[in-house]
């Protein structure tokens, strides 16, 4: 599912925004969730990086599209922004905030259908790259590629990344399923690993992000030649 924030403080634009997300999905056959915000300051209160792509426009009342953008891009490096706008003299301030393109006013169907399209093919080409994942009451979205290694503790999982450590509310067998188009493998029952950054193995012991992580007597084979694949594939690639 694509999650799309409109943010728009004009309510006959966003009914014709909806309607044309509704038209797209129709003829695309896209799942398409959308969300609306009348205001820039509402979208950036509370803000979760939770949405693939936002639509908004650079003129509203309380706080303009442009600082909505700059807030959220501190939050959010991911998410694409396109903005709506009847001036085009906005275009190269919304680049400054990493604005993938701009659509003048009046907005049609097809100027809209053709960023979707395109936004869409980006966000596809990405899917894999990113998780979202649920630290207590937070929804946070993680480049898949800075998890180090997750930690099973009782009914949670520790997910060690780059950035620190978030912990979740979930089985270690869900994860390893959400995973398994990426590159991890388990060393023990409680630990699932990033083969993009085991650095070594000593023995019975895993090196990954500076740690050490026990490997176990039963996943030792499975693991090392997981990671002589990986490693191998790399190379070749």
């Amino acid at each position: 599912m694509i999650r799309i924030a409109v943010v728009e403080d004009d309510e006959d634009y966003i009914a014709v925004i909806k309607k044309y997300i509704v038209r797209y999905m129709k003829e695309k056959g896209d799942t398409i969730s959308v969300d609306v915000f009348q205001d820039g300051n509402q979208i950036v209160f509370d803000y979760q990086p939770v949405y693939d792509i936002i639509l908004m426009d650079i003129e509203m009342p309380k706080m303009d599209g442009i600082s909505a953008a700059e807030k959220i891009r501190e939050l959010d490096k991911d998410v694409i922004i396109i903005f709506i706008t009847n001036m085009a003299q906005y275009a190269l301030k919304g680049y400054q905030v990493r604005a993938r393109s701009y659509i003048l006013k009046p907005v049609n169907y097809y100027s809209l259908a053709l960023e979707l399209q395109e936004a869409i093919a980006t966000i596809s080409r990405k899917v894999d790259d990113t998780i979202l994942l649920k630290d207590d009451d937070v929804l946070k979205k993680i480049s898949v590629n800075d998890i180090y290694y997750l930690e099973s503790q009782q009914h949670y999982i520790i997910v060690h990344t780059k950035t620190g450590n978030i912990r979740i509310r979930e089985s270690m067998k869900n994860m390893e399923r959400r995973l398994e188009k990426s590159y991890f493998q388990r060393c023990n029952v409680s630990y699932l690993v990033n083969l993009a950054h085991v650095s070594s193995i000593d023995r019975d012991i895993v090196v990954v992000g500076g740690e050490r992580i026990p490997m176990s007597r039963q996943k030792s084979k499975s693991f090392v030649s997981a990671l002589t694949d990986y490693i191998g594939g790399n190379i070749n690639a």
